[in-house]
């Protein structure tokens, strides 16, 4: 017989209840923001104002790993004002669709780098400059790997899904063995014996111009 305010709903045995309370996740489930990927091990998702202690900490803490190859500040800058300056480069880039620029942060909120899209360029062609970098403890665990592949995959997607890019462009200095490595590993390759002077981080250095394209793409 049905009790007062058993509304009638039948219970479901108690090992039922018991399968279903473990299945349960171990903390509240993450919303990303709009516009992040989500792979394995990565979130691919903008910079934001909350980032500021985690970002500014890990450029502190590698700032000599990365002026060798990925050097970040312009010539004065603190590291407070490069956050300040690459989170405006990020709201800028999506308002504008001129770049695509993510945070590559773990499950557990870990930041570990980034993977950008810049000079998105629509004309006779679709294409885009990609950079990234990773700080030192990242360094050699298939991270950029994982979080290449996931941007390649979206600049190739067609649109308005994806960003319907026909060429990805990479500048890797000639001394940067493991990106160039990383470069070939998804698909990348020289676009011509000419290289090229870039500006990062204040100065001008000679860099080597690799190309992607859907069709040499590796996602796997």
């Amino acid at each position: 017989m049905t009790q007062p305010g058993d509304l009638g709903v039948a219970k479901p045995p108690v090992g039922v209840r018991e399968t279903i309370a473990e299945l349960k996740p171990m903390r509240p489930l993450e919303v990303l923001p709009p516009g992040s990927l989500r792979t394995a091990r990565l979130h691919l998702r903008p910079l934001c104002a909350g980032d500021r202690g985690a970002f500014v900490r890990a450029i502190r803490e590698n700032r000599d790993h990365l002026d060798r190859f990925s050097a970040l500040h312009m010539p004065g800058e603190n590291d407070d004002e490069l956050f300040d300056r690459q989170l405006g480069l990020t709201v800028e880039g999506d308002l504008t669709g001129r770049a695509w620029r993510r945070m590559l942060v773990t499950e557990e909120g870990v930041l570990l780098g980034a993977c950008n899209l810049n000079a998105i360029r629509r004309g006779l062609a679709f294409e885009g400059d990609v950079n990234w970098w990773l700080v030192a403890e990242a360094q050699g665990r298939g991270f950029a790997t994982e979080a290449l592949r996931a941007l390649l995959t979206h600049a190739f997607g067609d649109l308005p899904e994806g960003l319907g890019l026909h060429r990805v462009l990479a500048g890797i200095q000639a001394e940067n063995e493991a990106s160039r490595r990383l470069a070939t590993r998804v698909g990348f390759r020289p676009a011509g014996p000419e290289r090229t002077f870039l500006h990062a981080g204040g100065k001008w250095d000679l860099h080597e111009m690799w190309e992607a394209f859907p069709d040499t793409f590796r996602p796997e």
